[in-house]
């Protein structure tokens, strides 16, 4: 089991463990080894999926609890063909922006001391130009309720935050950072952002030390290409990229300018997400940028109603809490395609609702017209845009920036086939079918189920269970279930001594500055504990508390 280390913002983190490679490129480069393993195409999607526990018996419950188990939707995420296609160009993306970064090289070590001088001498960064080509840019773009920030969620969760590499490297790396674009569109704030972000991840005082808004934007933009080559931030991921459009021109400039830079210059992966809104300004300022290129972008649309739309309402369709279970059939298909467009929050949300109307009002079922009726109901916010997508008139579309549709020459031309996904999900089908028969749940399944049942956070369990059963192969469900308890204890307990050691520390600092204080006014140490009622004078009957 890995080691845990103490950070010192009193959070733990896991030693590296460091895994032999099969690329030659990645070969002896720790900071590449201490990642979790490449995934093929059939591991992504059983690792990327979230299917919730569910029994038929629970239909049988009480309406009030029905409706509170009905939130485990919203929990519920099933991979599609685009999930995977994120997932292979971020692992290409992490890695390759590695590959020159090695610090058993001394090339790295050179360029570290290089990159201090030019500081301490205030001269432009720069870097070794097999340091700038290794570097790259992915671009995300897709209409909003699509299933982008999920689905970078999920492919995040699969690297750990923060690594530790003991001796002989005594490196702490970062395999990820994600910030949001600020409403300002302004470089500067985002400099800020992630000297924040740093600090909360590491405990260090970053912001303070280099956070003075009056210093010029190169500087901060030096001083954060030196923390991230120094902490060996894998890829930078800035979400809500379309931000820039509400900001004033000059400034929206300064920021694309920004982004380049720290592709071209300082060599830093970067990973930009946003809606359609920003996809012409991504596209005409990352076509200039030197790598742009090496990861290109994904263009995410609406679903079609093809067999990736079938798998996510089977795996669906399986969460139904009325009195009435209805069987999936063509007819629910197209119309729940229909009404939300091929967007999977808003198809999500009607199966939902309908559920909630039904267990509210008594009728126990749900029907086709039930979810026309309460998409005209309880979605009136974008009824304009899906009746603009319905309709299919460009003019009516482009009133409504965030699902401004793609140029279908582009979008097909954009697609690369890896393996025969299609293929891949109708098999996938055909596994969920036989699961429901069989009611069987996989070692994973019950040890999650297992954990969540002793009141332990579900996020934490589904986390800790899968990095012990992906760390230990042919594990019996009954010792998943003790290392997992293991660890979270481990957690637990390190978390509590850490609140602990900083509540004494805090009260230690109290009565040195009570003391202190003092002394400035010619005060012993007893005369002012006594003024703050800290302590009792001599013979006095007064009890402290």
């Amino acid at each position: 089991m890995d080691k845990l280390i103490k950070l010192d913002n009193g959070d733990y983190a896991f030693t590296a463990q460091y895994r032999d490679q099969e690329v030659v490129d990645y070969k002896g480069n720790p900071l590449i080894e201490a990642l979790p393993p490449i995934l093929s195409y059939e591991d992504a999607f059983d690792q990327l999926s979230y299917i919730p526990e569910y029994e038929d018996k629970e239909r049988n419950l009480s309406a009030h609890h029905r409706y509170h188990s009905l939130l485990r939707l919203t929990r519920f995420y099933q991979p599609i063909e685009k999930t995977l296609e994120v997932e292979a160009k971020f692992s290409r993306l992490i890695r390759g922006g590695y590959v020159y970064r090695n610090p058993n090289s001394r090339s790295h070590a050179e360029t570290l001391m290089e990159l201090h001088r030019r500081l301490e001498n205030n001269e432009p960064l720069g870097l070794p130009p097999e340091i700038r080509k290794s570097a790259s840019s992915l671009c995300v773009i897709g209409f909003s309720g699509i299933g982008k920030t999920s689905t970078i969620e999920r492919v995040l969760s699969l690297y750990p935050k923060v690594i530790v590499h003991q001796y002989p490297l005594n490196i702490v790396q970062i395999p990820w950072l994600k910030l949001n674009c600020p409403n300002d569109g302004s470089p500067k704030t985002l400099c800020l952002d992630f000297f924040l972000k740093l600090d909360e991840l590491l405990g260090t005082n970053y912001l303070k030390q280099y956070g003075n808004k009056r210093d010029s934007l190169s500087f901060l933009i030096i001083r954060l290409g030196q923390l991230a080559r120094a902490h060996c931030l894998g890829v930078l991921i800035i979400d809500e990229i379309q931000h820039l459009l509400t900001a004033k021109d000059e400034v929206s400039s300064s920021m694309m300018n920004f982004l380049v830079t720290l592709v071209n210059e300082i060599g830093i992966p970067l990973m930009l997400i946003g809606t359609t809104k920003a996809k012409e300004l991504l596209q005409v300022t990352f076509r200039q940028a030197r790598r742009a290129g090496g990861h290109g972008e994904v263009l995410w649309g609406q679903m079609e109603k093809d067999d990736n739309w079938e798998v996510l309402l089977t795996s669906m369709w399986e969460y139904q809490w009325t009195k009435q279970k209805e069987v999936l059939t063509q007819e629910w298909i197209d119309v729940l395609h229909y009404e939300s467009q091929g967007i999977v929050d808003i198809a999500v949300k009607l199966f939902l609702l309908a559920q909630s109307h039904a267990i509210e009002t008594g009728e126990e079922k749900i029907t086709p017209k039930l979810i026309n009726k309460i998409s005209k109901k309880y979605l009136l916010m974008v009824q304009d845009m899906l009746t603009a997508l319905k309709k299919g008139i460009p003019e009516e579309i482009a009133k409504y920036d965030d699902i401004t549709p793609f140029d279908i020459e582009e979008f097909i031309l954009s697609r690369k086939p890896v393996v025969n996904m299609r293929e891949r999900i109708i098999t996938q089908k055909e596994k969920q079918a036989e699961k429901r028969q069989q009611k069987e749940l996989s070692i994973l399944e019950k040890v999650i189920l297992t954990l969540i049942n002793l009141d332990i956070n579900e996020k934490l369990a589904e986390s800790t269970a899968k990095r012990i059963i992906l760390e230990n192969k042919n594990i019996s469900l009954q010792e998943a279930v003790q290392k997992s308890l293991l660890t979270i204890n481990q957690l637990t307990e390190a978390k509590k001594s850490a609140e602990s050691e900083k509540k004494n520390k805090r009260s230690v600092n109290i009565l040195l500055e009570i003391v202190d204080n003092g002394r400035k006014n010619r005060k012993s140490a007893h005369d002012s504990l006594l003024e703050r009622g800290l302590i009792l004078a001599p013979f006095s009957d007064t009890k402290l508390f």
